[in-house]
């Protein structure tokens, strides 16, 4: 399944190894349809081991979502890693905004985070 779900990123994972198999045990969670909508218009970013840098144009990302992963995570207990990772997903599935481009108040960003959160515990808690 891992394999498959690699694949279907079609080269918009973008993590080092240890965080790669997080993001694609928490992915396989999702039921098919979801992990189809995550692999095709999410781009998910991290550290890797064979570059420091990289670019992306913004053709390439125009009507995707970006999710970008510290590798700090990795300093986190499992279960919190996976957490993060399904909690930022449900921003993506919810399609939430983002503050950063639009002007949100508190209130709808404070709504945002428990709907994200309540995907998260729908998809991890008693699994």
């Amino acid at each position: 399944m891992n394999k498959d779900i690699t694949n279907a990123f079609a080269g918009k994972l973008h993590v080092n190894r240890r965080l790669k198999k997080y993001v694609l045990r928490t992915v396989a969670k999702l039921s098919d349809d979801l992990i189809r909508k995550v692999t095709r218009d999410t781009w998910i970013l991290g550290s890797v081991e064979d570059a420091w840098a990289y670019v992306f144009h913004g053709d390439e990302l125009k009507g995707k979502h970006l999710i970008i992963v510290s590798d700090s995570l990795l300093d986190q207990p499992e279960q919190d890693i996976e957490w993060t990772i399904m909690h930022e997903i449900g921003h993506v599935i919810l399609g939430h905004r983002n503050s950063i481009l639009v002007t949100q108040s508190r209130s709808e960003i404070r709504r945002q985070e428990r709907e994200a959160n309540s995907f998260a515990q729908k998809y991890l808690v008693g699994r």
